[in-house]
């Protein structure tokens, strides 16, 4: 007993030294310093990794931006195969996702991270380059291997910094990055359309060298400014850098050491509600995967010009970036999670009947339900926050969201496959199927809730 009493001394003699060497007198002034440490941690981290998912978004959407430039004339596609360029980048995206997972297991994540994206930086350049379908094809296949690596070494980053109840707001402020790829897309597409009247290069392949060349600078940031571990940051002091290890101590949080442990991995499969955040990903991200490959095509199917359809796309990125932050800060002040789900499929499912029952001769309606179905992108950052905030461990994070993003990529397989060539140009059968998954992702949201409800789970 008096060997354990003199341990216990010793923790709190060692928690005290670090409260002085921190500068702090009381628990008020603890909890001001802690503020200023977090928006300072905010400052030098968070613009980075919005750079990053706003540019892998920008990719994302740059291939619907081409289409309407004159990618399949200039390439010589036929039938389906612009819907298999999306297909292929996913497909690629699914099988990356363990091969990438290990070696975010294996090295820091800053350095995996800059790596791939100075790589997709050089291949979205050589894109400008391709004559064919083939060559297309195959650079849209190594995009997805380096593109994979994203949701989880930025979920598995700010895991690394924040208290759980402060992680959903900052899951939520970099994943923003996507409605500011479909906000910024447009506008690059409609200048590139114009630059390209006076240019033998079309406007699609100077759109893919400009967004190349961003990728490429960002990936030194990636790699030479974000600190690999929070230990390594020289923005914080000593004192900062120990009493940002202890608020993530005394939460419970952080990504742990980082030691692989196959009971970690065993246990990431065997959960039950893992599977159930899988299955709500893959429906909410169907529509997701459609809008952003697709809404340039249905907004010029409303009878608009290829560069009023670029235009028009940009209010999509307004929505998405809305709906993130308000349902993300509502979870930070106390919103359940699962509620927060339900609510924002429900303009989703309203703007999957808008575009499925209405004839396109209505174009306000239509543009209305195209713009109302990016609600749906909003739910996977909080599935994002959900298994950042609540998966124990390094190893468990890993799998985690390993296991998340293969669902993502699995969605945005089967949402391009609905769009086949011969139901051009009003694709019922793909409106058909985003009213039917937004109906069932409901379902199983509710569902996730009263199984975690009796199974006493931590993801709520």
């Amino acid at each position: 007993m008096s060997n354990n009493s003199d341990t216990m001394k010793e923790k709190d003699l060692e928690m005290k030294d670090a409260v002085l060497d921190y500068g702090l007198g009381s628990v008020g002034t603890v909890q001001a310093n802690d503020k200023q440490l977090i928006r300072k941690v905010d400052r030098w981290i968070l613009p980075i990794m919005f750079l990053v998912y706003f540019l892998q978004m920008l990719d994302k959407i740059s291939i619907n931006y081409a289409n309407v430039m004159g990618l399949q004339s200039d390439l010589e596609m036929k039938g389906n195969d612009f819907s298999w360029l999306a297909t292929a980048f996913f497909i690629a995206y699914a099988i990356a996702e363990m091969p990438q997972g290990a070696l975010l297991q294996r090295f820091p994540v800053t350095k995996v991270l800059g790596v791939n994206v100075f790589c997709w930086g050089i291949f979205l350049c050589c894109s400008s380059a391709t004559q064919n379908f083939a060559g297309m094809l195959s650079l849209r296949i190594l995009l997805g291997f380096m593109e994979a690596v994203v949701a989880p070494s930025l979920t598995l980053y700010t895991s690394a910094y924040y208290k759980r109840d402060e992680m959903t707001p900052r899951f939520g402020f970099w994943y923003c990055g996507l409605g500011a790829g479909q906000i910024f897309g447009g506008l690059i597409s409609f200048a590139a359309q114009h630059a390209s009247a006076n240019l033998s290069f079309g406007g699609w392949r100077i759109m893919f060298v400009v967004i190349g060349a961003v990728n490429i600078l960002v990936s030194l940031l990636v790699l030479f400014v974000l600190p690999e571990t929070p230990e390594q940051a020289k923005f914080l002091s000593e004192p900062e850098k120990r009493r940002l290890a202890e608020r993530l101590k005394e939460d419970q949080a952080g990504v742990g050491a980082k030691v692989f442990r196959w009971r970690s991995v065993l246990e990431a499969f065997g959960d039950l509600q893992t599977w159930l955040l899988v299955l709500l990903t893959i429906l909410i991200t169907i529509p997701s995967g459609v809008i952003t490959t697709f809404s340039s095509i249905l907004i010029s199917g409303f009878g608009y010009d290829d560069k009023h359809s670029a235009l028009l796309n940009m209010p999509s990125g307004v929505v998405s970036i809305t709906a993130t932050m308000v349902c993300t800060y509502a979870i930070s002040k106390g919103f359940s999670r699962w509620l927060a789900i339900d609510l924002l499929l429900i303009p989703t499912l309203l703007g999957s009947c808008l575009m499925c029952f209405l004839p396109t001769s209505n174009k306000g309606g239509c543009l209305a339900g195209i713009y109302l179905v990016n609600t749906t992108v909003a739910p996977l950052a909080l599935i994002y926050a959900w298994t950042g905030a609540n998966f124990k461990g390094y190893t468990m994070k890993v799998a985690g969201t390993t296991i998340i993003s293969a669902g993502f990529s699995i969605a945005n397989i089967i949402g391009p496959q609905t769009f086949q060539s011969k139901d051009a140009p009003y694709y019922t059968p793909a409106k058909i199927t985003l009213v039917s998954v937004n109906a069932a992702a409901i379902f199983v949201s509710t569902a996730l809730r009263i199984i975690e409800k009796f199974y006493g789970g931590t993801r709520s």
